[in-house]
């Protein structure tokens, strides 16, 4: 066998070893927030890592606690990984969300607000795992995470259950004179230049670590993750640190 015929036939084995992955488009998002110009004035929200600082609480919860009925946790006394949340706007254009409504939001009878859809996912991996999966992310740009763990069952990252609440301008990342647009529940969104952000102590801001084995795991968390706005550039939407359980 000659060496090209050796090199298609190694190919063709990889390629049929390889689940298939086809990328999400708008049909998928029929109500997709669109950028301002689509295709050329866009947000571009990242995950800033650097802001994490993950801590370990333990906390009794009752079964009424909004934290249980949201599905957060469970009753009882739980261990819980905390940590702060923020995405700053590094695009051309706002992220201009608007008014909360049934396309974008759901309403959260025990908070009495709406919460916004898709707009984080936590993951706490082992780090074998998370070597395996972030090869995967590598090797399929552009597919989202849902995606490649319903593909790949045996990734059991321990999932958190955040929901946004209110999308708008909270950390200045912009020199100073840049002005806050976005103050307001009423009418929300993240200008250039500016981070939401969600503090370590907010209902649901943490992974229930309850049971697991000590040790040294990775937290990661993405923004957008099902990329139910568009933006410029998905790759860097998501951050990880080394925690130690």
């Amino acid at each position: 066998m000659t060496r090209l015929r050796l090199v298609v036939t190694v190919l063709a084995v990889v390629a049929l070893a390889v689940p298939a992955f086809v990328g999400s488009s708008t049909a998928d998002h029929p109500h997709r927030i669109p950028c301002v110009v689509p295709g050329l004035l866009c947000p571009d929200l990242i995950t800033d890592g650097t802001r994490f600082n993950p801590y370990l609480e333990t906390r009794t919860f009752s079964t009424n606690s909004c934290d249980v009925q949201e599905g957060h946790t469970e009753p009882g006394t739980r261990k819980l990984l905390r940590f702060r949340f923020t995405t700053p706007n590094v695009g051309v254009a706002d992220l201009v969300v608007g008014r909360p409504d049934t396309n974008y939001f759901e309403w959260g009878s025990c908070h009495g607000h709406w919460h916004f859809k898709e707009y984080a996912d936590y993951r706490l991996w082992e780090p074998a795992q998370f070597a395996q999966y972030e090869a995967l992310r590598l090797a399929n740009p552009g597919v989202q995470a849902h995606e490649i763990l319903e593909a790949h069952p045996e990734l059991k990252p321990v999932r958190g259950d955040k929901r946004g609440f209110c999308v708008i301008d909270i950390i200045r990342y912009a020199p100073a004179g840049l002005l806050p647009k976005y103050q307001s529940c009423n009418f929300q969104g993240i200008s250039v230049g500016w981070a939401d952000e969600y503090y370590f102590t907010l209902s649901g801001q943490y992974i229930d670590v309850t049971g697991l084995p000590s040790g040294n795991y990775v937290l990661e968390a993405e923004v957008n993750s099902e990329q139910l706005y568009e933006e410029s550039n998905y790759d860097n939407n998501r951050a990880s640190v080394r925690v130690t359980i």
